[in-house]
């Protein structure tokens, strides 16, 4: 009687497994949106801001010009330096300037890179504004030919401004976004 009830438990404990390690499920013949799917939400120290984005360049690639951070200000709208400071194995150490909410932020920034899964994760390790933590997922389409990105940013009201109404982060961010996002991709056909 047992044995049933534990081949059961073993049966739901793999299948939530199967869930779990799946990717999004993506309609891969809806047009190109970098706003296939978002959500935000107010945290205790912060913001959470995800954004879901179907584009039309291959995985690969797009994973390729996200890790290319030391050139972000070579290819990224609103990004005016990237520089490599420290790097070793899969992570580099970057200091970048960019436009944040109209003013520009200088920040000290650990990506951890994961290519075999097409995952990058960063955390901000001094800023002169918010300190964002945070990561990007690539997702690669059946065909190859395009890709769905989930980047999720975790913001933490540790600089200046503080206290920024979650409506204006959120469209700031928004804003930022989509240029870095069209950068990217085409920075991955290029």
């Amino acid at each position: 009687m047992d044995r049933p009830r534990c081949a059961g438990s073993l049966a739901v404990a793999l299948s939530v497994l199967a869930a779990c390690s799946r990717s999004p499920s993506v309609d891969w013949s809806a047009p190109e949106n970098f706003f296939a799917a978002e959500e935000s939400q107010e945290t205790d120290d912060g913001a959470r801001l995800e954004f879901h984005s179907l584009v039309d360049a291959p995985a690969a690639k797009v994973y390729a010009a996200l890790a290319d951070l030391e050139h972000y200000a070579s290819f990224v709208d609103g990004v005016t330096e990237s520089v490599l400071v420290g790097t070793e194995n899969d992570v580099k150490i970057i200091q970048i300037t960019q436009s944040v909410i109209g003013r520009q932020s200088h920040a000290r920034v650990r990506w951890t890179l994961h290519p075999q899964d097409l995952k990058l994760e960063f955390e901000t390790l001094q800023s002169d504004q918010n300190y964002n933590d945070g990561s990007f997922a690539v997702t690669p389409s059946p065909d190859g030919k395009r890709c769905y990105v989930v980047s999720v940013y975790r913001v933490k009201w540790k600089g200046a401004p503080q206290n920024v109404p979650l409506g204006v982060l959120e469209a700031a961010t928004r804003e930022s976004y989509e240029k870095a996002a069209q950068s990217v991709k085409r920075r991955a056909l290029s």
